[in-house]
């Protein structure tokens, strides 16, 4: 039995990633969200998923699919009601519970009072995950462990106030050792000063606290939770694997950010680091899921972002599922 629940929300102003060192400032968007569902549980064997939408974000497609045939993409944009100006893509968190525990995934983009200033501009970040999760009766003291799937503001922006206070002061933080690397090195030197000032103020921090760098690939971070390397997006992003009795889900970050990408697994976006680990992670996971009969979650995806890659002969398509 799967539960929805809708929470009356106002419309928000703000701005959003991914974003990398290729992207100006200026591409920020006002977006303005009046789409009321906010909060959906699913049942994965025993875990609990709650799916929140901490945000939504306007992009366009010459960054979305920055290397499609003007010819080919008129139709898919069609076919999925949205037009190159303007293609609405959520930002969610997911909170599991089974047993005594309760971990999140990823924390979201974070709230601030006043606006971040880079370099003489003014960004708003918005986030209303925390809002959310009191909205649910859920405290941010109680969650045990915190797990990033890597570091773009939108997936690390929630892990410390404005005030510089760990909003998760009891959790465990997971994350990758590769992706902790790279972005604490040199390599990182020419990404988004952005970039630069939500790690070092979210996630440089953690060196000191209850921090858990994970190794190789398939690796279980916790039971019934197994870290799956997604390269391309970030030098090591993670995706998750979720099983519990004979269920499976596997949620996929941002290793596509549309359904497009699923279906035309040549086009790139201006969001990976490496277009090729790119379509190498994305086959990876299809094959994964198709294999392995998984509900997906992707973050980029509408909202609640749920559904499953059907393949037929050599290609893929996508199929939104109702929670």
């Amino acid at each position: 039995m799967h539960r929805r629940s809708f929470i009356k929300n106002s419309s928000i102003i703000a701005c959003g990633a991914p974003i990398l060192n290729s992207i100006g400032l200026n591409d920020f968007a006002a977006t303005f969200d009046n789409n009321n569902e906010e909060v959906v549980e699913i049942m994965v064997g025993k875990i609990k998923c709650t799916i929140f939408r901490d945000h939504v974000h306007t992009y366009t497609a010459s960054r979305y699919f920055s290397n499609a045939d003007a010819q080919e993409l008129k139709p898919a944009l069609e076919k999925y009601k949205i037009t190159p100006d303007k293609i609405p893509s959520p930002f969610i968190a997911m909170l599991l519970q089974y047993g005594n525990k309760k971990i999140l995934i990823d924390t979201g983009m974070g709230y601030l009072e006043n606006p971040l200033v880079v370099n003489g501009n003014a960004i708003k970040f918005k986030g209303r995950l925390h809002k959310l999760m009191a909205s649910q009766k859920f405290n941010a003291a109680d969650i045990n462990d915190v797990i990033i799937t890597h570091f773009h503001p939108d997936h690390i922006g929630g892990i410390y106030s404005e005030a510089n206070q760990l909003l998760f002061p009891n959790a465990r933080f997971h994350m990758h050792e590769d992706e902790w690397s790279y972005w604490h090195s040199s390599k990182a030197d020419n990404q988004s000063p952005v970039f630069k000032y939500i790690i070092e103020k979210n996630i440089s921090p953690l060196k000191d606290g209850n921090l858990n760098l994970i190794k190789g690939d398939f690796t279980e971070i916790l039971p019934g939770l197994t870290a799956v390397k997604a390269d391309g997006h970030t030098p090591r992003q993670i995706a998750i694997i979720m099983h519990s009795q004979k269920d499976h889900l596997l949620y996929i970050s941002d290793a596509f950010l549309h359904p497009l990408h699923i279906e035309r697994l040549d086009w790139q976006t201006n969001y990976d680091l490496d277009h090729a680990k790119a379509k190498a992670t994305r086959i990876k996971l299809l094959d994964l899921a198709h294999k392995e009969d998984m509900l997906v979650n992707a973050f980029h995806f509408d909202f609640p972002g749920l559904g499953r890659a059907e393949k037929r002969n050599n290609s893929w398509m996508w199929n939104y599922t109702n929670a």
